[in-house]
């Protein structure tokens, strides 16, 4: 009977050191593996949506979210000649587009880059196959590995409970503005567009007891245990 009150006065010791142990614990901030996901967009003035894993609150206490994204942008200008047949463009002026894209995502994301074809073109635009159809000549440009951010959101589980668990979703919009520009004879004209693709990437900034805080907690346990063991022997 000795043994066994010994054995639960031991029990409830254990059990007090363990609630406050926590409380003076030194906390370690812990940066997750970026998680990615792409997108593609085959013209501008269009928005796309990625999902990521929610952040597992099992690993600790979620204070701060960051994400990013890289992108490649492509500006294509098309010369769309309805004449049967061939004709000269850009004489005096070459013809060419320029337009500004503008990409934003979540928590103030955002890049603005402009783009022009390159090179501007001077030069003949094959016929028409037959009438109602045209003959056309593109050039373009593109640029490559745009990148915004990083942007974190800082806070506490409660505010950023819409990171934790499940899926989160992540969206990239795109616009852009532009004109083209060059010299044209009759029934020949031009037109733009574009497109973007990239990778939306997040990641998570969490808290954990540092390792040596819990060896320490480890150790007063076994310690705590040992004492009570010899005291009822």
């Amino acid at each position: 009977m000795k043994k066994f009150s010994s054995l639960l006065v031991s029990f409830a010791a254990a059990a007090s050191f363990m609630a406050a142990a926590p409380a003076h614990a030194t906390l370690t901030t812990v940066t997750s593996a970026w998680q990615q996901a792409a997108f593609d967009l085959p013209t501008i003035d269009a928005s796309a949506t990625v999902q990521f894993n929610g952040f597992n609150a099992s690993l600790g206490k979620l204070i701060g979210v960051t994400v990013k994204f890289i992108m490649d942008e492509t500006l294509t200008d098309t010369i769309y000649n309805f004449n049967t047949h061939a004709v000269t463009v850009g004489n005096p002026r070459p013809v060419f587009a320029t337009s500004t894209i503008t990409a934003t995502g979540p928590l103030g994301l955002s890049t603005v880059n402009q783009l022009t074809t390159t090179p501007q073109f001077a030069g003949v635009v094959p016929a028409a196959p037959s009438l109602g159809s045209f003959g056309s000549k593109s050039i373009s440009n593109t640029v490559t590995g745009i990148q915004s951010g990083p942007v974190t959101v800082n806070g506490t589980p409660a505010s950023l409970a819409a990171y934790i668990g499940g899926q989160n979703s992540v969206t990239i919009n795109v616009d852009g503005e532009g004109s083209q520009s060059g010299s044209l004879p009759p029934n020949v004209m031009n037109g733009y567009s574009a497109s973007a693709n990239g990778m939306v990437y997040l990641q998570y900034i969490y808290q954990v007891p540092e390792p040596a805080s819990m060896a320490l907690f480890a150790l007063g346990l076994l310690a705590l245990t040992q004492l009570r063991r010899r005291k009822s022997s």
